[in-house]
């Protein structure tokens, strides 16, 4: 399914211009340098092609896969097959396999401009490369050919860019022939895939080990999954411009360890702003963000928010796809996850994750250099209230999450786990935090939590975290901010073990209330009054498991909030 949605792709943005891809038998690669070559064939420069210190991208001719033995590439490679040149020192046997090849082809291909080219690999000699002082780090990345006062680059030449298209469309001596699984047509399958780009390490998304143990009625390596060489091209192609290409920001965004790239069948709006939800805080605006962006944003936002207004993104049946891809190490992707639905199924998921997460915000204004929580927090948001910091991150988590939400299945326990054990690490409940417990709680297990403050709910868990919050604002008000108060000393404790620690803060309450002054300790008083009635007359309970002890965050959160939103309030009225 994954290979034919993208086989599939190619063909769309193959017609767009905007996406630069490659015609069969070409691919994009970083270009760092180019040789100049006088009329003659001999040596006029090597140029740095950098812009602004980055490689630029050229669709040169493609590639083949290059282990330890010396093979040369097709008119573009590095500096010891153009040069003969290394890092370390003289390489002629690579300069020697780079003339080989190109000298066998030169009758064949008949170009006067291929000429200039076999004019200088009979001249040169390696040991000539001392004569230009070109920066070392020049040579990163692959090397081309140009002819001094032309502005087109040797492997662009209309000639020799057929050869090598009908030349890369023939059969191979020997090839197999197969009914290929992407598109059930008979042909020519390939053998070893094409690099997909865009990552640390380009590797092949599909291979197989040469290994008796993955053999099958006689078949060895890809001939156990034939897939013909135009199906193969197609759809290593259209996943490389995803991850690399010149459109790769609005399509392609990152979870922790999980790059993740989104496509639809035809062109939408949603394609286009999906990564500001998903990838990027959706409330993060910038002076010089453009206007027609931010209300393309808008739109998708508010679709979210009431899960309608599918026509403004799109034909709502519009299949829309998602693939999660991660490199654990520099020869193997691994596939964390990959959904294919529609516009308006995705939309109404979004919306459900909403709901989910919908919980009072503790900051819908800038504060300082603080910006406003967001009503639509993204999936990194959320990750990083799960861990210290970005690597302690579980790195299965992000994928996990991504599947919930489009799919709409449970979200994952570790989520839960992971946010109780970082509020009793640090003692902070925030937003985000508070929205997460709520979230899985809400769809987990059924539990039915409020938005904003609830003084009708009588869970004991609930009743206990706007306790232990009151307590601690009766602390804070009557001697000030604290090196480390309520929180900082019992918080842990008394969300797992009530009975042992809420008898010892009602003591010590007492002295904190004697601090106050006249209504403001009367109203206190009846507070805290008002919720120990409500709790359950056998006393405090010994043990909170894991799921009450989320129920008695979000209740510290809610109470935390409704106090300094009386505030608020009542200065807002003076």
């Amino acid at each position: 399914m994954i290979l034919q949605s993208l086989n599939d792709l190619y063909t769309r943005l193959a017609e767009d211009p905007s996406y630069e891809i490659a015609p069969p038998g070409f691919s994009p690669q970083k270009v760092s340098y180019r040789i100049v070559l006088k009329p003659d064939g001999s040596l006029f420069a090597v140029e740095d092609a950098r812009i602004d210190g980055s490689p630029i991208n050229l669709q040169i001719p493609q590639p083949e896969k290059r282990t330890s033995a010396v093979k040369s590439q097709f008119l573009c490679d590095k500096r010891e097959y153009v040069l003969g040149m290394g890092a370390s020192g003289l390489r002629l046997d690579c300069f020697e396999e780079f003339k080989k090849k190109h000298l066998g082809w030169e009758k064949e291909i008949n170009s006067p401009t291929y000429a200039v080219l076999c004019r200088f690999l009979e001249n040169w000699s390696p040991e000539r490369y001392e004569e230009f002082n070109s920066p070392a780090d020049v040579f990163e990345s692959f090397g081309v050919f140009q002819i001094l006062g032309e502005k087109t680059y040797i492997h662009d030449c209309p000639i020799i860019k057929k050869w090598w298209s009908e030349r890369s469309n023939s059969s191979d001596e020997g090839s197999t022939r197969a009914q290929c699984l992407i598109t059930g047509e008979i042909g020519e399958t390939i053998g070893i895939h094409p690099d997909i780009k865009g990552f640390k390490s380009s590797v092949g998304l599909v291979g197989i080990q040469s290994n008796s143990s993955y053999e099958s009625y006689g078949k060895s390596k890809t001939e156990n999954c034939p897939i013909s060489k135009a199906a193969a091209f197609n759809y290593a192609t259209a996943l490389t411009s995803l991850l690399a290409g010149p459109q790769k920001k609005k399509h392609r965004t990152r979870l922790v360890d999980t790059t993740v790239v989104h496509w639809t069948e035809t062109q939408s709006e949603l394609e286009d702003i999906f990564a500001a939800i998903f990838g990027e805080s959706s409330e993060k605006n910038s002076e010089g963000q453009d206007l027609n962006r931010q209300a393309q944003i808008n739109r998708l936002l508010a679709a979210i928010k009431s899960g309608t207004h599918y026509n403004e993104l799109g034909d709502p049946k519009t299949p829309f796809y998602l693939l999660g891809l991660e490199q654990p190490n520099p020869g193997r992707f691994s596939i964390r996850f990959f959904h294919r639905s529609t516009i308006a199924d995705l939309i109404d998921k979004l919306h459900d994750h909403q709901r989910c997460l919908e919980i009072i915000r503790e900051f819908t204004e800038p504060v300082g250099k603080r910006q406003a929580d967001s009503e639509f927090p993204a999936i990194w948001q959320i990750l990083r209230e799960t861990a210290r910091v970005a690597d302690e991150i579980p790195p299965l988590l992000s994928g996990a999450i991504a599947r919930s939400i489009i799919e709409g299945t449970p979200y994952p326990e570790g989520l839960f786990t992971a946010i109780i054990r970082r509020i009793h690490a640090d003692r902070s409940i925030n937003y985000l935090r508070a929205a997460t417990l709520k979230a899985v709680l809400t769809r987990n297990h059924n539990q039915i939590i409020p938005i904003m403050l609830d003084t009708q709910n009588t869970d004991p868990a609930y009743l206990l975290g706007r306790l232990f919050a009151a307590l601690e604002k009766t602390q804070e008000d009557s001697l000030g901010n604290l090196n480390a108060g309520i929180r900082d000393r019992f918080y842990s404790s008394a969300s797992a073990t009530p009975a042992a620690v809420f008898p010892r803060l009602l003591r010590t309450y007492q002295h904190h209330l004697s601090g106050l002054n006249g209504g403001a300790k009367v109203n206190r008083e009846r507070l805290i009054q008002e919720i120990l009635s409500s709790v359950d007359a056998s006393g405090f309970p010994n043990q909170l498991s894991l799921k009450k002890q989320g129920i008695f965050a979000i209740g510290y959160y809610h109470q935390r909030k409704d106090f300094f939103t009386k505030k608020e309030t009542e200065t807002t009225n003076a």
